[in-house]
Parts: C-alpha cells; structure tokens; sequence
C-alpha cells in the first residue's frame, strides 16, 4: 500500500511541475454518470447499472491541434450479479459496486471546438463487492466539445485485463470460485473548466 501511495505522489509532483511548466495549461472538475458492461458466464449474470465519477482534468496544449490530458479520478461502477447454482442451493440476486481511483493519461486531438482523444487508463480498486480486477488496464477513446465554460465528453474505455477477477461465491472448505470476466465502461461527463477557455 505504501508503494502504492508513492506512485500516486510522484505522479502528482509530475502533474504540478507540467501545469505549472507549461505555455497554456487549464484544468477543471470533471463529473459524470457511467454504465460498466460486464460479459456473462457459465453460471452468472450480469446487468450493468448507473454508476458515476468524480474528479479533476488537466489540459496542456502542445499546439494548436493537440494537448495533453491528465486526469485524477473516483470512479464508481455498478452492475446487478445473479449468480444460481440449484445443486449448492446458492441464488445471488443483487447490486453491486466497485470503487476506483483512475489515472487516465491521453491525446486530444482540436478541430474546432470539437477534439477526439486517445489513450491509457490505470485503476486501482480501493473497496466494493463487485467481483473485478483490484488493478485495472484500459485504453480509451473519446470525443469532447468545448463550450465556454464546460465541455461535454463522452469516452469509451475497454479493459487490457487477460484474466477475470475477483470472487462471486466462496464454499468454505470448497476451492470453487467464480470470477466475472472483463468490463467496457462508457462515461458521459461535463469538465468545468477553471483555466484557459
């Protein structure tokens, strides 16, 4: 966990030298609602539900045609999981959440007021019972419009990961466990933009 929390302070330190380096930086809270799509398996279901994020972005321009985004978020994905297994007599129906700390890092690319961006997502899962990966590997696209105060953005993330993770169900004295497979989330957010407009 101290290692963990290292990481996450060089990055920061690196985050304040470039906004504070760079010609032309803005930043801004960014917030929004997500839907998280879980692929099924041999005994469980998955049904994705509103979830939502809560952070901040920062925007350095390179150009005229491209920046640098750099974000620090909270995600919170959600899903319903029915799990039944008639033999054991195991019928799980409920809603389940996992909370994340991100670190989106990617390249926007202007025309206009309209930019599309592509690149990295690393998660960290810091609690919930959704049966995930505690380390999350995405690549994302999006595409964004600024307006004067805000800009709306909608991204799609697809997850690196090559193996499940996570438990469903434990039998005690049982090594039989469930994992759910990968996830795609798709967030519709607003950034609030307090620099540069």
């Amino acid at each position: 966990m101290q290692s963990i929390l290292k990481i996450i302070f060089a990055v920061l330190v690196f985050i304040s030298f470039l906004t504070q380096s760079s010609a032309q930086p803005s930043s801004g809270i960014k917030v929004g609602a997500n839907y998280t799509f879980y692929s099924d398996n041999d005994i469980t279901n998955f049904s994705p539900k509103i979830g939502f994020q809560l952070g901040y972005a920062w925007r350095i321009e390179l150009n005229e045609l491209f920046a640098l985004s750099i974000e620090g978020m909270f995600t919170q994905k959600s899903a319903n999981v029915e799990t039944i297994v008639e033999e054991m007599n195991i019928n799980i129906n409920d809603n389940r959440k996992a909370n994340y700390l991100s670190a989106p890092i990617g390249i926007n690319y202007y025309f206009n007021n309209a930019y599309i961006s592509a690149g990295y997502e690393f998660g960290y899962l810091i609690s919930g019972d959704l049966p995930v990966n505690t380390y999350d590997h995405a690549l994302f696209l999006q595409t964004g419009y600024k307006l004067k105060y805000f800009d709306i953005v909608c991204k799609y993330a697809g997850t690196l990961n090559k193996e499940p993770g996570g438990t469903i169900v434990y039998f005690s004295g049982n090594m039989n466990q469930y994992y759910t497979p990968k996830a795609n989330t798709l967030q519709l957010s607003l950034i609030f933009n307090f620099g540069k407009k």
